[in-house]
This record gives C-alpha cells, sequence and structure tokens, in this order.
C-alpha cells in the first residue's frame, strides 16, 4: 500500500491555492473567536453536572457563538437526542432542533417533547429518566440498523478518558472545558480510493486525542473508528482516512492558526521543530486482524505521520480489552 501517495494527495488538495486561503482563513478565525469565548464556555460547563448516561459535546459552530449563550449537544449512545442552553437565565434543554424527536422516538420509544424546557423542571426530569432507566440499546427495527460507530465511538472515549485502570494507559481524548469537542476537517476522505475538498462540510476526526507521558512525551493521535472488521471495509481503508485527517492536522499546525489551535489541544509551549503525529486506525479485533502497517513513518517537510492500530473488543456496551501497536517514547507497548 502507498501510503506516502495518500500523504501527496491530500497536500495537493490542502495547498491548493484556493482551497488553501479558505481553509486557513476559516480555522484562524475559528481559533480566535473558541479562544476568546473559552471563559464563557468554562463558567457555563461549571454549572452542569453530566448527568449519566448522557455525554456532553461541544461543537465548533456553539463554541464559535459562545461568548454568553452555551449550547451543548446531549448524546445517548452517541447520538444527539437533545440540546442544551446555558446562560445568566438558566439551563434549558430542547429537543427540537433537527430531527431529533423523531430518532429519538425511532431509536430510543422516547416521545417526549421539550421546548427549552428549565432543566429542573418536570418535563425535563422525565426526560433524562427515561434514558436513565431504559435499557442501553439502540432500537433495530426495518431498515433502521442503528448507529453502532457512534456508540462505540463514544465508549473508547468514555475508556480513554479514565483517570486510571483504562485499558490504553497514557491516553486523553481532546477536549474543550472538559467538553467533548468533535474535530472538523476541510476534507471529504470517507472513500479511499477519492479524496476531495469539502469546505465547511469537510468530514470529521472520530476520535481526537493525546498520547505519551507527558510534556514533550505527548502526541497528537488522530483515531478513525470501524465497527466492524470485514473484507469490504478493511484497517488499511481505515488507515487511509486517518492519515488524511493527519495530514490536515499537519497543516494547520504549521499555518498561522497552529499557536492557538496547539494550546486549544491542550499543549503549553510552542510548537516542536518536529511534529510527530500518530495516524490509527480503530476496529473490533480478531486473529486476522492486520498490523502490516504499524510502525510505519511518513515524511512531511521535518515532521512525521506514524502509523499504528488499536483492536478492541467490547461486550455490554464496555471496551473490555485493546491491543495496540501505540508507542510511548521508544517502546512499543500493548494492552490485551
Amino acid at each position: 500500500m502507498n501510503y506516502h501517495k495518500v500523504v501527496g494527495e491530500t497536500q495537493a488538495i490542502l495547498l491548493n491555492e484556493n482551497n488553501k486561503s479558505e481553509w486557513m482563513n476559516r480555522y484562524l478565525g475559528y481559533a480566535d473567536t473558541i479562544s476568546a469565548n473559552l471563559e464563557s464556555i468554562k463558567n457555563n460547563r461549571r454549572r452542569l453536572r453530566e448527568w449519566m448516561p448522557f455525554k456532553y459535546y461541544l461543537n465548533v459552530t456553539n463554541a464559535k457563538k459562545a461568548k454568553n449563550t452555551v449550547r451543548f449537544e446531549v448524546r445517548y449512545l452517541g447520538q444527539t437526542v437533545a440540546e442544551l442552553t446555558s446562560n445568566t437565565d438558566g439551563i434549558t434543554l430542547s429537543t427540537q432542533p433537527k430531527d431529533y424527536e423523531k430518532n429519538n422516538q425511532r431509536d430510543f420509544d422516547c416521545n417526549i417533547k421539550l421546548r427549552n424546557a428549565p432543566w429542573a423542571g418536570k418535563e425535563a426530569r422525565a426526560f433524562r429518566s427515561h434514558f436513565k432507566n431504559r435499557s442501553p440499546v439502540r432500537n433495530k427495527t426495518g431498515d433502521n440498523k442503528g448507529n453502532e460507530e457512534h456508540r462505540i465511538e463514544s465508549l473508547l472515549l468514555s475508556e480513554f478518558s479514565k483517570g486510571k485502570e483504562k485499558t490504553l494507559p497514557n491516553i486523553k481524548p481532546i477536549m474543550i472545558e472538559s467538553l467533548r469537542f468533535p474535530m472538523p476537517t476541510p476534507i471529504g476522505a470517507s472513500k479511499r480510493e477519492t479524496i476531495k475538498y469539502s469546505g465547511q462540510q469537510g468530514g470529521g476526526i472520530d476520535i481526537f486525542a493525546r498520547i505519551g507521558t507527558g510534556g514533550r512525551a505527548t502526541w497528537l493521535c488522530v483515531i478513525e473508528l470501524k465497527d466492524e472488521n470485514t473484507p469490504a471495509e478493511p484497517a488499511t481503508d481505515a488507515i487511509q482516512q486517518a492519515i488524511k485527517y493527519a495530514v490536515f492536522i499537519r497543516e494547520l499546525l504549521r499555518s498561522q492558526a497552529g499557536a492557538k489551535w496547539w494550546k486549544l489541544f491542550g499543549f503549553g509551549g510552542s510548537i516542536p521543530d518536529q511534529l510527530v503525529i500518530h495516524a490509527v486506525c480503530a476496529m473490533p479485533d480478531d486473529e486476522k486482524a492486520d498490523t502490516s502497517f504499524a510502525g510505519q513513518k511518513l515524511q512531511i517537510g521535518e515532521d512525521e505521520i506514524e502509523l499504528h492500530y488499536i483492536y478492541f473488543k467490547e461486550s455490554n456496551n464496555k471496551i473490555e480489552c485493546i491491543r495496540t501497536s501505540l508507542s510511548y517514547g521508544k517502546q512499543v507497548k500493548e494492552s490485551i
């Protein structure tokens, strides 16, 4: 597999004169606005207790608009079921945006409709109780097979967020003020054969994390997740997608906005002269799992993209074990 070609093709698209100016200006604007809103995001996040089994997410759009009012995605099994709004007037919950109500009924038998309902009020309590008391399984009827990747993505994020006793040590998701942060990109990379510039409709990184033991011994980790490990969607497809997104992160950090994003990603100090970014595929484990690409290094100027795998086993909505080639320093460790 010619992974160097993937790097070159991705760079060519990102550095095309028209594309380059569009995404560089846009992501510089994102970084400036989000950085300016961090105090508001922090203050509003402190007012919220994460109510299991919900998880709170902050996307770029809401982070940009968070000067006074902060809106959070409320997700269950990785799927957005409501929007939480916090400001000095209080905290409210709504199921009205997009298709939340239709999907909540279809996937979770929830017919509760909220219109900016007070978080502490009767309606919001009934909504929370419905999800807390139901079996954590998405309905699968007819053509609706459910989104297993979102569910597993949430499981891995929860596992990686643990402080101790986790299956993969020394890894933490990149978050904004303790909120899960889906990192967008301007490229479409869902098909291995093609890559295209998609602007604001670009694909998002499944799991974006830091891995390492601290300080300069910490690296960015771009993880592409698949919920199945099959010949039709092999690990080599997933690793190519991860490479494409990793190339974007490298170009972002080497752009005018790089220092601001470096700080938003949780690092102190300056960007290293040599960046090492891990591009990782994450898939269910089996005895035939492909490990052939592990440890390969792809050069981009002075920087490197290093290829790795995470193979996991899960049951009862819990990650039980992980097998990985991810390295900390020069040692390759496996958690089995």
